[in-house]
């Protein structure tokens, strides 16, 4: 399945900015550290069902015990959306907060797990209308309960903003909390507060045509997140090792990412695929390079044959990996817009169709950085419920 489009704004930010992920610099002295496939250590995620261990509440001002907004559900949902929700929300609020002692453990571990799927949900805008404010309300419901992963949701509505302007700092009390039941991403968040509060940086290119690159803040929080079994790291690093062309890295960073990231599986195929064109004994040749964008932008634009985006899309890439610089320019662009499931975006494909890309664009990175790499919507995405995933709007 290919993610969905992402939904919270750092995440687009991370993306649009040329990525800035997508273009770090990794010193040749300085190697990433993965451990061995044999040896990873990656942490899935605490099973969500009613056996789920409890923890005690970071200490917070008093909670009304009040139900969130009433939910605004369009009619044009499925009829199976409307009726879970609802569920979830009776589960949810069938525990009083201030009267703990008349429910059993197990209430209060089934009304935590409905309050945070009902909080995903509305953070992801999965079968229902994007709603931050809400998905906050539920994360805060979740966390009184006692859920395991609640405050990796405060922490993430605190660093983008889901009810007022951004804070990041403010979400340093829940991820520490995070790292007691999960320390790879209690780490990948910390990095996340770093990079929104640290200044971007800029390198020249050093090459000819090359552009500039983005050196990333605490790039050591990153490297230690990837190596504790982040997928989200694990994506990350990968970027910055594809816009080095350093692909073989890179792919292994994805291939310990794919079982817990739809992203990361499907970045792992494209890295693939690049690293067989390369090592193409054809890769190279700027007369081929040349003939192959032509036919591509043949296929593009249906000059004598009907418009085949599958074949230009195609073609731009082994034009790409022949040395083609205007294939790949081609390729970022055509990437930067996506459909909302995650693929390509047919009609901003046909509106790029006669744009002139034979002049350097301004763009952080180089064509090749990786910008075809997927993350996921959120650092939140890979707990959602696998029947919700596919109903994000």
């Amino acid at each position: 399945m290919a993610p969905p489009r992402p939904v919270r704004t750092v995440w687009m930010l991370l993306a649009m900015a040329a990525g800035a992920a997508t273009a770090v610099e990794i010193p040749p002295t300085q190697p990433i550290r993965i451990a061995p496939s044999g040896e990873d250590a990656i942490q899935t995620p605490p099973p969500q069902n009613p056996d789920i261990r409890l923890l005690p509440p970071l200490a917070v001002p008093p909670v009304r015990n009040e139900a969130p907004a009433p939910l605004r559900v369009s009619p044009l949902n499925d009829p199976w959306v409307t009726a879970e929700i609802e569920r979830l929300k009776t589960q949810a609020m069938g525990v009083d907060l201030a009267a703990q002692g008349k429910s059993t453990a197990r209430q209060r571990r089934n009304a935590a797990q409905a309050a945070w799927h009902l909080g995903l949900i509305h953070f992801h805008g999965a079968g229902v209308q994007q709603n931050l404010a809400q998905a906050q309300q539920w994360f805060t419901r979740a966390q009184h309960l006692g859920h395991p992963l609640a405050s990796a949701g405060l922490a993430l509505c605190e660093i983008d903003g889901c009810t007022g302007p951004a804070n990041p700092r403010a979400a340093t009390p829940w991820i520490q909390q995070l790292r007691r039941t999960d320390a790879s991403r209690a780490l990948f968040l910390e990095w996340l507060v770093a990079y929104r509060l640290s200044p971007i940086t800029f390198t020249p290119g050093q090459e000819p045509g090359t552009s500039a690159t983005v050196a990333l803040p605490e790039q050591d929080l990153l490297t230690r997140a990837a190596n504790a079994g982040d997928p989200h790291a694990r994506i990350e690093m990968a970027m910055g090792l594809a816009a080095a062309r350093q692909w073989a890295a890179a792919l292994a960073l994805l291939e310990l990412a794919a079982p817990r990231s739809a992203a990361a599986a499907a970045n792992v195929t494209v890295v693939r695929d690049i690293l067989a064109r390369e090592q193409s004994p054809n890769a190279g040749s700027a007369q081929q390079a040349r003939q192959l964008l032509l036919e591509a932008r043949r296929q593009h634009r249906g000059e004598g044959v009907t418009a085949n985006y599958s074949e230009a899309l195609r073609l731009y890439r082994q034009a790409e990996a022949a040395g083609s610089d205007e294939a790949g320019r081609m390729l970022a662009l055509i990437s930067s817009r996506p459909a909302p499931d995650g693929g390509v975006n047919i009609e901003w494909m046909r509106q790029l169709a006669y744009v002139d890309l034979s002049q350097v664009i301004p763009a952080l990175g180089n064509a090749a950085a990786g910008y075809r790499l997927q993350r996921e919507p959120s650092p939140l995405f890979d707990w959602m419920p696998e029947s919700w995933r596919s109903r994000i709007r």
